[in-house]
């Protein structure tokens, strides 16, 4: 049984451990915010925050979470009502908000 925190909700859960947190976040906990991007973790679509460090989802294990705390896209706000989850709000830009909060203004290059 693996446990873990989820945008401050407690969770287990009892599948492959080897899973990528991606897929976890996606099809499992139904948090689709989180993007497929590269699978390689060059584009940064899948960053999200593990104990307050940028980690790319795609190539990060459920295991590797075990007992740690995750922050997907729609954990920033408390109501959900990020700025970047709007409709139009480029996924690249979204994601660098995770991943740099302090320059996600700024346009991504590719």
């Amino acid at each position: 049984m693996i446990k873990m925190k989820i945008n401050g909700e407690e969770r287990t859960w009892d599948g492959d451990p080897d899973l990528p947190l991606l897929w976890f976040l996606r099809d499992e906990a139904g948090l689709t915010g989180t993007k497929f991007g590269c699978g390689q973790a060059l584009c940064g679509s899948c960053t999200v925050i593990v104990d307050k460090q940028a980690v790319r989802a795609c190539i990060t294990s459920v295991s590797d979470i075990v007992g740690r705390e995750v922050t997907t896209i729609e954990g920033l706000h408390p109501t959900g009502d990020h700025a970047f989850k709007r409709p139009g709000a480029r996924s690249t830009f979204r994601n660098a908000a995770i991943a740099r909060p302090a320059r996600s203004c700024r346009p991504q290059p590719c």
